[in-house]
């Protein structure tokens, strides 16, 4: 039996019943629109009844972390569209064609500026058709039981955080595509605020601060956002010492191999999900120094020859606190935040004091999305509280619920790293789970919604 849907403050509005409701409109939710249109433009068919839910103002990617000088790290063509059909209009070719800026673009080497890859995304978003509601904060996923009690479709309740109004909207299969969220180690937490706060609020975090002077900053991790992060700071504020503190015996670079980047191909995917628990978890720790804890060739050049002209000026002002890491965290009533640290081999200890803590510690995927709560009863969980799911990235659920749930972007640990944050197989994984939804509605022939 259903458990008892949580009971909410506020007034919620609703909306027919929809064929697929999407929580969150990031990347994935996009490549997924895409998908669904593309397969409407080309057969003629009646649209498929489909709404898409963001809790942002829009559907700017990482808009916190659009430096400059920054690009991505993947190619162009991996794109919402092109490995799946390189003739859609949601391409990032077209979206050259369309600005008129293709011919230009050509003559660029490299990868792609992070400041025209965030513009092509929000451009893809309002080629979307169908209805996006903006600041929908999606809270909760509650099983709808009918007389029979079977589980048909699913409430989906999503709150306004511009004045905490309550909306629904009913769906037959949902798709979650809610992304990573940001990690802060235990130890960090009880100090996030205006002065210690994660790399995904950096620039308002920065403009939050206003004139206040920054004397020191100290940059906690060894990624490319914390290499991007540092080497910021060191040109926006020439006058501050930046430290960077890394457990490491210094920056890495990622893993750069030919052969082994092909983890981020569609037959990749096949291979580990076909894997039992261990040898995922062995491939899985294999693949992370291509995307994970460390940085391009572009930032580690950057980084060192920073630190080579501190040298030679003998300015030092560039500080890295190789194989170190924070062991206890105290801050003055003035906001100045003070860092306990250790030497992980010698075990010297130091102090850093920091006006500004930025925390790069990376983002983390939930091992069952807090929206699904209600939806427990009818979900098959694995030995670690995580839901089954299949090829398709649908969770696996019991034989009286009819609901797709699917997990876009959130079963790294199933179907392996080129499957959760990186745009690399955005398009492919997108096809998957359309051709499931698709097969699915046609078994059920249900009428589409109104």
């Amino acid at each position: 039996m259903a458990a008892r849907a949580p009971q909410h403050q506020g007034t919620a509005t609703a909306t027919a019943v929809q064929d697929l409701v999407v929580a969150g409109f990031g990347p994935s939710g996009i490549a997924l629109a895409a998908a669904v249109e593309d397969h409407d433009d080309a057969t003629g068919s009646t649209p498929l009844a489909a709404r898409y839910l963001e809790k942002a103002a829009d559907s700017a990617w990482q808009p916190h972390l659009v430096l400059p000088g920054t690009d991505i790290q993947h190619h162009f063509l991996r794109d919402f569209a092109t490995p799946r059909d390189a003739r859609s209009r949601f391409t990032f070719p077209h979206y050259l064609q369309q600005s008129g800026r293709f011919y230009p673009f050509t003559l660029m080497s490299g990868y792609v500026s992070r400041l025209e890859w965030s513009d092509y995304v929000q451009w893809a978003a309002r080629q979307v058709r169908g209805p996006v509601d903006y600041h929908r904060e999606v809270i909760g996923i509650e099983p709808v039981t009918g007389p029979d009690g079977r589980v048909r479709t699913a409430r989906v309740l999503a709150r306004d955080p511009r004045d905490g109004s309550l909306h629904t909207v009913e769906g037959r299969n949902i798709a979650l595509a809610t992304g990573h969220e940001p990690y802060v180690p235990e130890l960090l937490r009880p100090h996030l605020g205006e002065r210690v706060f994660h790399a995904s609020r950096l620039l308002p975090g920065l403009a939050a601060l206003g004139g206040t002077p920054l004397r020191s900053i100290a940059v906690v991790g060894a990624g490319q956002t914390a290499g991007e992060i540092v080497l910021h700071l060191a040109a926006q504020h020439p006058d501050a010492e930046i430290h960077s503190v890394v457990r490491h015996a210094g920056f890495r670079m990622y893993e750069l191999g030919h052969f082994s980047n092909e983890v981020y191909f569609p037959d990749e995917t096949n291979y580990f999900y076909g894997l039992d628990g261990e040898q995922r978890e062995r491939a899985l720790d294999q693949a992370r120094a291509t995307n994970y804890a460390a940085v391009d060739p572009d930032v580690s050049t950057a980084l060192y020859q920073a630190v080579y002209q501190d040298r030679f000026t003998g300015r030092r002002r560039l500080h890295m606190h190789r194989r170190t890491e924070v062991t206890a965290v105290d801050q003055d009533a003035d906001g100045r935040v003070r860092l306990a640290t250790e030497e992980v081999f010698t075990g010297e200890r130091g102090v850093i004091g920091a006006d500004l803590v930025i925390v790069c510690t990376g983002y983390r995927e939930p091992a069952l999305p807090r929206q699904l709560a209600a939806f427990v009863p009818y979900l098959r969980l694995d030995d670690r509280g995580r839901p089954e799911v299949t090829r398709a990235y649908r969770a696996e659920t019991a034989p009286d619920c009819e609901v797709g749930i699917y997990l876009d972007g959130l079963t790294e640990w199933r179907h392996g790293i080129g499957s959760a944050t990186s745009f690399s197989q955005m398009a492919a994984k997108a096809d998957t789970i359309h051709r499931d939804l698709r097969a699915r509605l046609s078994r059920t022939a249900l009428p589409a919604a109104a």
